[in-house]
């Protein structure tokens, strides 16, 4: 009996193959010839190789005794780690803690007032006790100021709104202590300050603020080049004012764009966003989606696991075995999916690719996707090209609220944090993306054309949307409350081995 590891196509970064080999590859695609139906499984980009084929040897049971022959495709990110250990750490920190209690307490005297209130450009502000008071709910599992509901109109942060902001910060002793000791771990107090940058970042990347902060490097570098020497906190703390500032006016604009994901989550992200980057798994996470990508890339001096199966595969097409083929996505596993139909289009289009121009996908079956509503929307515009049928498992908003990615700290799902702060626009830049997966942006009628077009797509058909828990009125149904939970809950699994033997 074939072990479920030859069921499985292990690759590593850029897409290249890791423990498989071509010769394993070859013949897992020919033990497909005359299978009546095919799996393609993607697990999702937290987890590591480990979990991956953990994955994979649970569900080769399910699909077999669904009548389908799966393939699994194993990568790692290496993302959850990132978020596991420093997430906690960083909204522990001091410094965090300073800065969360003072962009909450400008956040509560703009955005929450009405807009005549604002008109003399004066912000008042609760005081720094009253605010803590209300961040310490965060320790019994309570929401900060979850009560709280903007106003219709929020008008943007004005220059004297801002003035006053920095002003006041700029006289903030508890702010400026905080910024000393991140200089400090830095630079020793005897060791006058260079003026080189790039020093003071050799510093810092080679890890001697760690024991201060994580805030990204470059921000620790840019905070200690600027430090001379005596009172070297105070142009340092002159800059962590104006980011500060700056991340302020971003809540108070996500608010005003109706982006926002409730005053507390949001706060927070915003100061990750300023502030910790680098440190959050946005690298990690561009890594992560690249790598879905490369799989699917030309050859160079190595084999690409994607493109070499798919080539492999596309030969046995066109012998004539011609499998139902069913797609399955989990979170990030829908990024792979995406170029894997990416590429099946390149491959229409090419004259000399052996993939026969009329197959076309049974099933995309996506579980609580990690992909964009952008990303998305391109896939379902071509499904009369590309597949049959379009099935998607996710969370419920009320359950994706529910679903914390850091307790007590962070009171959102993996997805809202992606949306609120992994996410990068064309420029590169971390900004608030719809997510696929989240409920939150189809009950909101903003978002743009390929919201509409998605919100469109799904609603055309109840069987295409799953909202867990509960069921789609068509027979499928979905119990998971977690983001993990999807590959693992029986009704998903039941839902999804149903679809294949229809």
């Amino acid at each position: 009996m074939a072990s479920f590891r030859d069921r499985c196509i292990h690759s590593r970064q850029g897409g290249r193959l890791s423990s498989t080999t071509t010769a394993d590859i070859d013949e897992l695609v020919a033990g497909l010839k005359d299978r009546p139906r095919v799996v393609l499984h993607f697990h999702g980009g937290l987890i590591d190789d480990t979990l991956g084929f953990a994955t994979a040897e649970r569900l080769v049971p399910v699909y077999e005794a669904a009548g389908a022959s799966p393939v699994f495709f194993v990568w790692s990110s290496g993302l959850l780690e990132t978020l596991r250990g420093n997430l906690p750490q960083i909204l522990n920190e001091s410094v965090f803690r300073t800065l969360l209690n003072r962009v909450t307490r400008y956040a509560t005297g703009t955005v929450f007032r009405q807009p005549g209130q604002r008109a003399l450009g004066v912000v008042a502000t609760p005081t720094p006790r009253a605010v803590a008071a209300e961040l310490a709910q965060v320790r019994a599992g309570q929401e900060p100021y979850a009560r709280l509901a903007a106003p219709p109109e929020v008008p943007p942060l004005s220059d004297a709104e801002q003035k006053q902001i920095a002003a006041e910060l700029s006289a903030d002793v508890e702010l400026a202590e905080r910024t000393r000791e991140i200089v400090n771990s830095v630079l020793p107090a005897d060791q006058p300050q260079t003026t080189e940058p790039a020093v003071a970042a050799r510093d810092v990347i080679g890890g001697r603020a760690a024991a201060a902060t994580l805030m990204s490097p470059d921000v620790v570098a840019d905070l200690a080049a600027r430090a001379g020497t005596g009172e070297r906190a105070l142009v340092s703390t002159a800059l962590v004012v104006r980011k500060t500032v700056r991340v302020v006016a971003a809540v108070v604009g996500r608010f005003r764009q109706r982006t926002d994901h409730g005053l507390y989550p949001t706060v927070v992200e915003e100061i990750l966003r300023e502030f910790y980057l680098a440190n959050v798994g946005a690298a990690i996470w561009d890594a992560m989606k690249r790598q879905t990508a490369d799989t699917f890339a030309a050859a160079d001096d190595e084999v690409r696991a994607g493109r070499y199966f798919l080539d492999r595969f596309a030969e046995l097409l066109a012998t004539g075995t011609r499998p139902q083929v069913t797609v399955v996505g989990h979170s990030a596993g829908a990024v792979f999916i995406g170029n894997l139909l990416d590429d099946l289009v390149r491959r229409r289009a090419a004259e000399d690719d052996p993939l026969p121009a009329d197959f076309r996908l049974r099933d995309v079956v996506l579980l609580a996707p990690a992909c964009t509503v952008g990303q998305l929307a391109p896939v379902v515009r071509r499904q009369a090209e590309l597949f049959d049928r379009f099935r998607m498992f996710t969370m419920t908003d009320p359950a994706e609220r529910a679903d914390h990615l850091v307790p007590f700290l962070y009171p959102r799902s993996l997805l809202y944090f992606i949306s609120g702060l992994l996410e990068r626009g064309p420029s590169q830049q971390s900004v608030v993306t719809p997510i696929a997966g989240m409920q939150h942006w189809y009950l909101d009628a903003a978002g743009g054309t390929d919201s509409d077009d998605l919100r469109t797509f799904l609603r055309a058909d109840p069987a295409r949307t799953v909202w867990s828990p509960g069921d789609s009125g068509t027979g499928l149904r979905a119990g998971a409350r977690s983001h993990a939970a999807f590959d693992d809950d029986p009704q998903v699994l039941e839902s999804v081995a149903a679809m294949l033997a229809d």
